[in-house]
């Protein structure tokens, strides 16, 4: 009973551990990638009139968007990065201005020319926000000259006021600096066109909105909802806890078939009252359910036992944070946990499934011996 106990609460614990890792994971992607996004596939910008249109008619919020790779320059140091023109609807799509950890957002200032540096950029260029005297030097390869010679008039430079600092996610945060859109296609000469368009709607009206933009859009362009932004993303958390739900189980396995071990030392000792039974008249499917449900009482016990203490210690790290991630940078000071009603009710049909196999095996050596 106690090995049931203890490999239930194990697999409670390790998958509300994993459910909470993934939705902190997932979290962060989806604080800065948008429910769905629309992208050119031929070519590297469009104007997107036709979806534009078909949003604007059914009153759903979109935001505008348009990243080259630039290199910055600040002080004596330099450093590849994305730039991402953004409009003003950009924030109230990803909450952008939520994840701020220095500075404001652009909206603040008056100025088109400011610009929110991920966090892994404005470390590495040792960045000062705020101060006008020493701005951010970005260059742009210009698409009309292309001198080999003399590399310096290839490039389209323009200065820019780092205003925040963004923490996101180590890979965005490292690779993206946020600005206007107005000010790239500025730089770009690429007035009225984007790269993407990032859409805001619910869960329950995405497969509508992208099987409608798919449709109209056709080939040359990418309608992709959050999870297919990520599909490898999904498919690694998803293979991963399986893995460990499989492994677990086996384990849960291992402890629940000590049932048989215990049952038949028990068939042993009662031997003389099975004799006694039987000559009184129990037949042997009454003597077999007897010792089945004896297995099967153990397994629900251990099973339930198990549960409450899995639930219990879940619940005190939700409530109470009991384990920390230890010294370090992370997003979150103690292990993730959420607990989820299926895992509840598929760990309890699993356990109860081997627990019944278990039981069964020994309890129909009863009835062979006894024919």
């Amino acid at each position: 009973m106690m090995g049931v106990a203890v490999g239930t609460a194990a697999l409670i614990l390790v998958l509300s551990v994993f459910n909470g890792f993934e939705q902190l994971i997932l979290s962060l992607y989806n604080s800065f990638d948008p429910p769905i996004k629309v992208s050119v596939l031929e070519g590297k910008v469009a104007d997107f009139s036709e979806a534009k249109a078909y949003l604007d008619d059914n009153s759903i919020l979109y935001s505008e968007v348009l990243e080259e790779k630039v290199l910055l320059r600040y002080q004596d140091k330099e450093y590849i990065a994305t730039l991402k023109g953004v409009d003003e609807n950009f924030k109230t799509i990803n909450s952008i201005d939520s994840l701020l950890v220095a500075g404001d957002y652009m909206d603040v200032y008056e100025s088109k020319q400011t610009a929110i540096v991920g966090q892994g950029v404005a470390y590495y260029l040792s960045m000062r926000i705020g101060n006008a005297f020493e701005q951010l030097q970005v260059y742009v390869p210009d698409r009309e000259k292309n001198n080999l010679l003399r590399a310096e008039e290839s490039f389209i430079q323009k200065s820019i006021l780092p205003v925040g600092v963004f923490s996101i996610q180590s890979d965005f945060d490292a690779e993206y600096v946020i600005a206007p859109i107005s000010f790239i296609r500025d730089i770009l000469n690429r007035a009225g066109q984007s790269s993407s368009i990032e859409i805001k709607c619910s869960d329950s009206d995405m497969p509508k909105i992208q099987a409608d933009l798919e449709a109209m859009l056709g080939s040359g362009f990418e309608v992709k909802n959050r999870f297919e932004q990520h599909a490898f993303l999904y498919k690694i958390l998803s293979s991963e806890r399986l893995a460990v739900f499989l492994i677990l189980t086996f384990i849960l396995i291992i402890a629940t078939f000590n049932i048989i071990g215990s049952l038949t030392m028990l068939l042993i000792e009662k031997k003389k009252d099975i004799e006694l039974l039987s000559n009184l008249g129990a037949s042997p499917a009454l003597i077999k359910n007897i010792f089945f449900y004896e297995g099967l009482l153990t397994t629900a016990l251990g099973a339930l036992s198990g549960l409450f203490l899995g639930l219990l210690i879940a619940y005190a790290q939700i409530y109470f944070g009991i384990v920390k991630m230890g010294n370090g940078s992370f997003v979150v000071d103690s292990y993730p946990v959420v607990v989820e009603a299926l895992d509840v009710v598929l760990v309890l049909a699993v356990v109860m499934a081997i627990g019944s196999v278990a039981s069964l095996i020994p309890s129909r050596q009863i009835s062979k011996q006894l024919l």
